[in-house]
């Protein structure tokens, strides 16, 4: 579990409050505070979904790049769907299940990473775009499958949701306040990512930033995949 997810937890453990609820979901505002800050603090940390966005948005700009967003969007939906659900516990049990996910995750990282490293250099343009880019439905599935192959983000949120559960139980109200907080936090993260991305585009139409760039996110990417292939449960 990256670093910045293991702070979170302790902090959603650290911190309880109790004030004005939310509707009838039986959350105080200060509940919800505490879990937002919680996952902004987990979501922001640099990995590979943001990476990918940051890269995304300096090749593609940022309206292209909400597909991207929205890819890694669908993946978190799809993980907190399966740790409400208590999948989570299963997959933790079924570790054939868990070392399949990641080394399928494990190997597309490294493919990415390869495609970055040993491919051509993708220059952007004056009009801010990446010359051969890449389709919108390419950019989404490529985040979607870089979110999803990752299992120990279903781990985190089965690790994290309870924390606010205040009353021991999960209502249809809890699971949508807190599923809807994390998809819109997940997407702003990857917007800001791609945004930044975009701001400092000028940089990269000098072609040697550019590949200098382009080879350090392929060798990250690459060492995100090996690190993910070699981590025990």
């Amino acid at each position: 579990m990256p670093a910045g997810w293991s702070v979170a937890v302790c902090a959603a453990r650290g911190l309880r409050g109790a004030a004005i609820r939310v509707g009838d979901t039986g959350m105080s505002f200060s509940f919800l505070a505490v879990f937002l800050t919680t996952l902004f603090i987990a979501t922001i940390t640099p990995g590979p979904s943001m990476l990918l966005a940051l890269n995304h948005g300096i090749c593609f700009g940022w309206r292209r790049s909400l597909a991207t967003a929205w890819g890694n969007v669908a993946a978190t939906l799809l993980q907190c769907v399966v740790s409400f659900l208590g999948l989570g516990f299963i997959l933790a049990q079924a570790a054939w299940v868990f070392a399949a996910i990641r080394w399928a995750g494990a190997a597309y990282l490294i493919y990415l990473g390869c495609r970055l490293l040993f491919g051509p250099v993708d220059m952007v343009s004056a009009d801010g775009s990446a010359q051969g880019g890449m389709p919108r439905r390419s950019l989404f599935r490529e985040a979607f499958i870089v979110t999803a192959s990752n299992p120990k983000a279903v781990f985190f949120f089965s690790s994290l949701f309870p924390q606010f559960f205040a009353d021991g139980q999960l209502s249809l109200g809890k699971a949508a306040v807190l599923c809807g907080s994390t998809l819109a936090t997940t997407f702003g993260c990857m917007m800001l990512y791609a945004t930044a991305g975009q701001r400092i585009q000028g940089l990269f139409r000098r072609p040697r930033f550019r590949a200098v760039f382009q080879r350090g996110v392929g060798a990250t990417l690459v060492g995100f995949g090996a690190g993910l292939a070699l981590e025990r449960k």
